[in-house]
């Protein structure tokens, strides 16, 4: 992927002034290069982030830890030179969680050209950017931040990969973690199994059937790939593959 220029990002706005005005505060990012740090800014929202489009563009970033917002802001501040705000989300049924949101038209619109995926991801369809499969260290890093986010060590004593799709969208679903399986083998020989569901279902408020894809990564010489040359950020999933390798030993 070639560099990302000002010029590329005035193509989105329909207003070419308006674009520039956008721009003016921005100007000293530009070109921007695709990078590891995007890369995983690309996974984070694929997993617990979330990009709005038209008309607020804006995205944001969930976790239950104060700690793991730091870090993605970090990232985003190390990148682009912005900072966003950090919330406690008020309707979680299920604990306590918080939000780091950015209020950035432009840097939300530069992330969405990267191939961030805008809106619920449940009920759209997903695919890796071609700059990410094509580079190991790009992937590498994307799919360091998506498991981290969606990925488990398991009581079984497995690496499982999960996340949730619309029963409308079960093929593409397959599609998208087949590119996962397939670039894990290819970079890191790193063997999975085939993606499978499981009986569970959810009915949503608005109708919708939604149903659990999953892959995991079973065999002691792949889980110790996994972990050399992958491995999770998250501490408590860390600890938990650690001692994984270490009882295989």
């Amino acid at each position: 992927m070639e560099p990302f220029k000002k010029e590329d990002i005035l193509k989105i706005y329909k207003s070419e002034n308006a674009g520039r005005k956008a721009l003016e505060k921005y100007s000293h990012l530009f070109p921007i290069r695709p990078s590891e740090r995007i890369a995983g800014i690309i996974g984070d929202i694929f997993g617990d982030g979330h990009m709005q489009g038209n008309p607020k563009w804006r995205f944001d970033y969930t976790s239950k830890s104060i700690k793991e917002l730091k870090r993605f802001e970090k990232e985003i501040y190390k990148e682009f030179k912005i900072k966003g705000k950090i919330r406690e989300c008020k309707t979680n049924m299920w604990g306590t969680t918080y939000n780091y949101g950015v209020n950035s038209k432009v840097i939300s619109r530069v992330l969405f050209s990267f191939g961030a995926p805008v809106g619920n991801k449940v009920l759209n369809p997903l695919k890796i950017p071609k700059w990410i499969l094509n580079d190991k260290r790009f992937f590498r890093r994307f799919i360091q931040r998506l498991f981290d986010c969606e990925g488990t060590v398991d009581s079984q004593g497995a690496i499982e990969l999960q996340m949730w799709k619309s029963q409308a969208l079960k093929d593409q679903g397959f599609e998208f973690f087949n590119s996962i399986k397939s670039h894990l083998k290819e970079y890191f020989d790193i063997e999975t199994t085939n993606v499978f569901t499981d009986k569970r279902t959810n009915l949503r408020k608005d109708g919708i059937r939604t149903m659990a894809l999953r892959m995991k990564i079973r065999r002691k010489g792949d889980i110790e790939k996994f972990f050399k040359h992958i491995n999770f950020e998250n501490n408590e999933k860390k600890h938990k593959l650690q001692l994984l390798v270490r009882r295989a030993d």
